[in-house]
């Protein structure tokens, strides 16, 4: 029997968006987008930290300067309730998948789990 993995996947895909983790997160996302002066905000923050991470990848190391101005507007960002919200909703999505992770690799960890060391520590 032939599986295409990628048509489950897409599946799972699709289902993610109908998952109550998502759309609470997107409703969390909305809400952020609906305070203009949060959702600004965020998206400088996004973008100095993307800048950042280019440059690392150039093995450049970000200034001084801009690293304590990626401190400021995090801190500024983290105070408010709508990026707050966005923060929990994305932890919940986030442990969501990890989860699905650890499901779908779990083929992985038993192939390999005679060669693990054994926990040794009661439970």
């Amino acid at each position: 029997m032939v599986v295409n993995i990628y048509d489950t996947a897409n599946e799972m895909s699709r289902q993610l968006t109908e998952t109550q983790e998502f759309q609470n997160l997107k409703k969390a996302f909305d809400a952020l987008k609906a305070d203009s002066e949060a959702f600004d905000s965020f998206k400088k923050f996004q973008q100095m930290q993307v800048d950042a991470q280019k440059k690392q990848m150039q093995g450049q190391k970000p200034s001084d300067d801009e690293i304590k101005a990626i401190q400021t507007i995090a801190q500024e960002i983290s105070s408010k309730k709508a990026v707050q919200d966005l923060m929990n909703q994305e932890r919940q999505v986030d442990q969501m998948l990890q989860q699905i992770n650890k499901t779908i690799t779990d083929p992985l960890q038993n192939l390999y789990s005679e060669i693990m060391p054994k926990n040794t520590e009661n439970k």
